[in-house]
């Protein structure tokens, strides 16, 4: 069970919801090893729910009631564990034999990158996890029972003396939340965990395993891959195929022999033969959009552009996505927008990419956020609030969004773009948030003024008049705040193409369409339509294949046919987090649906090590020319 703090405890609304989102990722990683965990508020905690329950979440809870803690402390004497992430209460941290001693942010970035692992004691833990995180709390062991089995590194994998992790009699303690990045391993660690914690789990989680080893992409056991890979006639895998039957056969004996972690550690070996057999028999196409998102702005390696491009173009990439500029910071050398803390510590960001981008025959997109104002300095946010030019939310509370209606923020947007263009060899520009925040947003002054002034109406109660759904002027309104963002990309197609004709202009934008033109102003279909557009990349984000493909079909049928659509997969998303099997499955259903490519989201480390080679061993086995044509790229093929 994994249990909340709640309002009724005293706890912000604002951290509950955090609470609520932690908790959804480790709930998903206990999915992914086969539990299912209900999720209750500590207020409704009670002796009868703790009965039959061994495994006791605390995913972010800074404060524990009485109450609380009291049935904490039977469900432990009882024998139940607890497993404690981040925040150790006064009242908790007794339980697990432990204090805390301090809360340390990073001095650094990268001071913690990683886990070293000392388990010996326990099967099938890994040696070590990458977690970036930002800050930690530091706890001591309070009795001879708690020991500290794991260490923060540095990024240069350099032990930084602070503890991560630790186990004790009554359950563990990890001294930040779990974060999306290597998410694979540290479901591995979990499961290490939770078997060792509780013996008892160690036989459904080898059964979980035993399960899951010919679960594969699209293929529905083994039959159905067998048939795909002697499909392919792919001697790498067909030879990887019969490696995966040999190691799932010993998995199964173990398992009958009540050797559950061999089991567990022999059928994830198993599966990984057969997601081999499955990436070498995915066909690589000559004609195909091949990007990757990169919202980091660094590459995989910050401040090493070269092994980034290297390794992209070496796995069959041909497009890198860099988010270079956001509304109000940049990460090049720009004299429209200041430049970001990621330009001070390595350097122009955008002269770097292109340069490593050009010697390995990518593309270069420049992903540029508009409107959003995220990490722009205070003193240039204020500046711009004071003239009037920032969002009011439907309460009037102020937002860090630059108002779309106004003339100089469009200007801004305009100019920060084609500097991009103007100083730098890029193929294209990457419009992101190119929307409202949401139907909250935008009910400024200047909004009600010029809204006014374009529909003729009369506004008698702002903003409740405009409001979506319930108001008079709602529809007219939903229409005006479309027609301000279609503006933008209606310039910019314009003004691109006088600056240069073969710059691309695409987007990335929300899957579901119509609704996003009412909440967010977002017509995309429309600016393909109107020819603005030269590729759309739509964030498919999801786990659900069968909600994937039903967005594409949509998307492929009111879309025209001579603008690309590379919908994005996400495989390290907020509300997305994708094996490579599955990346690879949703890329051979975009391909099976007649999209023109593909973009993934977001290239990183762990894209680096777990996607990358996925890609490499089939899909992007051999290079590909963009669907939407590049001049450039058609002449480094033709070299």
């Amino acid at each position: 069970m994994i249990v909340l703090p709640s309002v009724t405890s005293g706890v912000p609304a604002g951290e509950v919801q955090y609470a609520r989102s932690v908790a959804k990722r480790f709930s998903r990683m206990l999915s992914i090893i086969g539990f299912t965990a209900d999720t209750l508020e500590d207020s409704s905690l009670s002796k009868a729910r703790l009965k039959s329950l061994k495994l006791i979440v605390l995913p972010l809870n800074d404060v524990v009631s009485t109450q609380t803690t009291n049935l904490l402390k039977k469900f432990v004497a009882d024998g139940g564990k607890l497993f404690v992430t981040y925040n150790l209460a006064d009242t908790v941290a007794p339980l697990l034999g432990l204090q805390q001693t301090d809360w340390r942010k990073e001095e650094s970035p990268g001071q913690f990158a990683s886990i070293a692992l000392n388990t010996p004691e326990i099967p099938d833990m890994p040696t070590s996890i990458r977690q970036a995180s930002w800050n930690i709390t530091v706890a001591a062991p309070t009795t001879p029972e708690t020991k500290v089995i794991g260490y923060w590194h540095n990024i240069a994998g350099e032990s930084t003396g602070l503890p991560a992790l630790f186990l004790g009699k009554a359950g563990v303690f990890f001294s930040h939340i779990f974060l999306p990045d290597d998410i694979l391993t540290k479901t591995r660690m979990l499961a290490a965990l939770l078997g060792h914690l509780v013996p008892e789990f160690q036989r459904p989680l080898a059964k979980r395993s035993i399960e899951m080893m010919t679960s594969v992409g699209h293929t529905d056991g083994l039959k159905a891959l067998a048939t795909f890979v002697g499909e392919s006639g792919v001697s790498g895998a067909v030879d990887a195929l019969e490696t995966g039957k040999h190691l799932m056969e010993k998995a199964r004996a173990e398992y009958n022999s009540k050797t559950y972690t061999a089991a567990i550690t022999t059928a994830r070996a198993s599966r990984e033969a057969f997601s081999k057999a499955y990436f070498f028999s995915q066909s690589s196409l000559e004609t195909e959009g091949r990007a990757v998102w990169n919202h980091s702005g660094l590459g995989a390696y910050p401040g090493d552009w070269d092994r980034s491009a290297k390794e992209l173009a070496a796995a069959g990439v041909n497009m890198i996505l860099p988010n270079m500029a956001w509304a109000g910071v940049a990460h090049y050398a720009s004299k429209i927008l200041p430049q970001s803390k990621t330009f001070t510590r390595y350097g122009d960001q955008l002269s770097q990419c292109v340069t490593a981008a050009r010697k390995y025959g990518l593309e270069v997109h420049v992903w540029k956020i508009t409107w959003n104002l995220e990490g722009a300095p205070k003193e240039f946010i204020e500046k711009i609030r004071k003239e009037g030019r920032t969002q009011v939310s439907a309460t009037g509370n102020p937002l860090n969004w630059l108002c779309p209606s106004h003339p100089k923020n469009i200007q801004l947007e305009l100019e920060s773009i084609l500097e991009i263009v103007a100083n730098y060899d890029v193929d294209g520009i990457h419009l992101d948030y190119i929307r409202y925040p949401g139907s909250h947003a935008c009910y400024c002054e200047e909004c009600r003024k010029r809204f006014t002034l374009a529909t003729r109406q009369q506004i008698d109660e702002w903003p409740a008049s405009v409001l979506p759904k319930s108001s008079t002027h709602s529809e007219k309104y939903i229409e005006w705040r479309s027609q301000q963002i279609t503006r933008l990309v209606r310039l910019l197609h314009k003004r691109l193409r006088e600056a240069n004709p073969d710059i691309k202009l695409s987007t990335a934008v929300f899957g579901a369409y119509p609704a996003c033109v009412t909440s967010i102003g977002q017509d995309w279909i429309a600016w393909a339509k109107a020819g603005y557009v030269d590729f759309v990349c739509p964030m498919n984000y999801t786990e659900d294949t069968g909600y994937f493909t039903e967005l594409l079909t949509n998307q492929l049928a009111l879309m025209p046919k001579e603008v690309a659509i590379y919908p994005g997969i996400g495989a390290t998303a907020t509300n997305s987090l994708l094996t490579p099997d599955a990346v690879i499955e949703q890329i051979y259903h975009s391909r099976s649906l007649g999209a023109s490519g593909w973009t993934i989201f977001d290239y990183s480390l762990d894209i680096s090590e777990t996607v990358l080679p996925a890609l490499g061993m089939g899909v992007g086995k051999s290079k590909a020319q963009p669907s939407h044509v590049s001049s450039r790229l058609n002449q480094d093929l033709q070299d």
